[in-house]
């Protein structure tokens, strides 16, 4: 997804950056990865276009707990949502 000027420039590119500096990560290794070009890391962490859904889940299961929550949510996906998928807990799995 393409995003607008600088001017409204979002949050997210530099969560996603500080992100993948602790975890030691390359773009390139990153990218490597997540099936992506190390291009396509770089544009999202300048924030010129935002990772789909698709790929906020992949890196919420390459981050783990606490950071997947993030990026799950990124994704539109709720923590309630999740929980209830998760065995166990309802107790239909």
């Amino acid at each position: 997804m393409r995003i607008g000027s600088k001017k409204n420039h979002p949050d997210w590119p530099r969560r996603l950056l500080d992100w993948r500096l602790r975890s030691g990560f390359s773009q390139a290794g990153l990218g490597e990865k997540l099936g992506v070009s190390p291009m396509a890391i770089s544009r999202w962490e300048r924030g010129l276009f935002e990772p789909s859904a698709e790929v906020y889940i992949a890196l919420g299961k390459i981050a783990g707990p606490p950071e997947c929550w993030w990026f799950w949510a990124r994704a539109g996906l709720s923590r309630t949502y999740l929980q209830t998928l998760l065995p166990g807990r309802d107790g239909h799995h």
